[in-house]
């Protein structure tokens, strides 16, 4: 008997080749018992917004949200917002008529410009229900990208597991679109091959001893609703990398976690161009929040500042966790916040701060004064900065052997980098830290992206990809 109802909260922008797999996956699922929202945020292509329509028309679990274009975290944060009943709605629609749309508007407050939202008419009974349609009551929400999809008994695998915790982290298969490089799954790298429930505080240990320093989570399970609405946990608007944010509060400020490594949700790793895809958890998405911000002299430091202003957010929040003496206050600042705030710490760097965050720089300077140092001597070991050292030593004459000491250096770089793969094999506390858990960060930044080095690495990166 499915006496569970699960909200389901579908962001979607620009996926018309996508949509109708998604949405396939999701009313077809052998757990019928679902609220199903629809976020169409300022899709600019010709269909994505007509295919939400038509599959609202068609399935009364439907509902159909049609803002304007803010980002992924409005999009999800707005069935976060209606689920838990803080948008009032007014329909517009007077009459119920077959075959149609009913459409409402939201009364009062609408941060994120939601222009009208849509209910098939198979939802109603009679024009009185028109007055008193309101939100729906749930019990868990789940996540789904609207490029990807969910196996059919997706949700039927995870209500059962939802029983007594807060969270089921679910594995994914990924789904290659004209993409050759291979994708490891976070649960992968977690190496969790057990059904299992665990606590935060092993989940932080088991990051810990597998030197990971990022955790991001949106898509990848289910999430009691009483538990988020009680820790008032949303997406932070407007950022890059949302969902690491997310992901490491959920995970802290659960009671326990219950681990399904098993493949029920398959992630479309897809082209932009022909030399990079679509790393989700990563993507800059959309690129109305660089405009707001334009105001360098090109697009990469535009990015640059996003990115680093993104990081200071999500430091700021882990930093307002921290001082609440929560349990896991000393873990969450050793492990995740110093990586965190060294690359917050880039805004340092610019000249210009559109956002006024520059401000915050300095309190974080505390939390990477204990770390190690480490990472300028990472950075010489790159090949790039070996092959700018080699051209440096190069004067007058000698400079008739630099072909054959470029091919050797590259060749003795081979030779490094396949015996530290190999050591990994042998034992992964062997894996190199990220250079941003350093206290030194931003001084290798500085050497890493000195003009020479920054070329030369370019050219590498060419030559491996031509290699591979």
């Amino acid at each position: 008997m499915q006496t569970k109802t699960i909200g389901v909260v579908i962001p979607i922008y620009n996926v018309e080749k996508y949509l109708k797999e998604c949405l396939d996956s999701v009313i077809n699922q052998t757990y019928t018992n679902l609220e199903i929202i629809l976020v169409n945020d300022g899709s600019t292509d010709e269909n994505s917004f007509n295919i939400a329509k038509e599959y609202t028309l068609k399935d009364k679990r439907i509902t159909l949200f049609d803002k304007k274009n803010g980002g992924q975290s409005t999009a999800r944060n707005v069935g976060i917002e209606f689920f838990s009943g803080e948008y009032k709605l007014k329909n517009k629609t007077q009459t119920i008529k077959e075959n149609s749309l009913i459409e409402f508007n939201i009364e009062g407050n609408n941060p994120y410009e939601i222009y009208t939202i849509y209910k098939s008419y198979k939802a109603f009974n009679n024009e009185q229900d028109l007055t008193s349609f309101t939100y729906p009551i749930i019990d868990y929400i789940i996540f789904l990208d609207s490029d990807d999809y969910w196996e059919l008994n997706c949700i039927e695998e995870c209500v059962p597991r939802m029983d007594g915790v807060d969270v089921v982290w679910f594995d994914y298969r990924p789904l290659y679109d004209k993409v050759k490089r291979k994708h490891i799954s976070q649960m992968t790298y977690f190496d969790y091959k057990n059904e299992i429930i665990i606590t935060p505080k092993e989940w932080l240990e088991k990051a810990r001893e597998k030197k990971l320093f990022y955790f991001w989570f949106a898509w990848q399970g289910m999430i009691n609703f009483n538990f988020l609405k009680n820790i008032k946990l949303k997406f932070i608007n407007g950022i890059f990398a949302e969902d690491c944010h997310f992901g490491v509060l959920l995970f802290a400020l659960s009671k326990n976690i219950y681990i399904f490594p098993k493949q029920i949700y398959v992630y479309r790793l897809r082209e932009l161009s022909s030399m990079n895809f679509t790393n989700k958890k990563w993507v800059i998405y959309p690129n109305s929040h660089l405009k707001k911000i334009d105001v360098f002299e090109n697009s990469n430091m535009t990015r640059l500042y996003y990115e680093s202003a993104s990081w200071m957010q999500i430091a700021l929040d882990f930093i307002k966790l921290i001082n609440s003496n929560h349990y896991l206050s000393e873990d969450i600042k050793t492990h995740f916040l110093p990586v965190v705030c060294n690359k917050a710490l880039t805004l340092k760097k610019l000249d210009k701060d559109p956002l006024c965050l520059k401000k915050y720089t300095k309190n974080l300077k505390i939390y990477i004064q204990n770390q190690p140092l480490g990472a300028v001597d990472r950075v010489k070991e790159y090949l790039s900065y070996k092959l700018a050292k080699e051209l440096s030593r190069k004067k007058g004459i000698l400079k008739l052997t630099l072909p054959f000491s470029v091919i050797r250096v590259f060749l003795q770089h081979q030779k490094d980098n396949m015996e530290y793969k190999k050591s990994i094999k042998r034992d992964v506390l062997n894996k190199r830290l990220p250079l941003e858990f350093y206290r030194d960060y931003q001084q290798a930044l500085t050497l890493k992206n000195q003009k020479l080095i920054q070329s030369l690495h370019d050219i590498g990166l060419k030559i491996m990809s031509l290699k591979g």
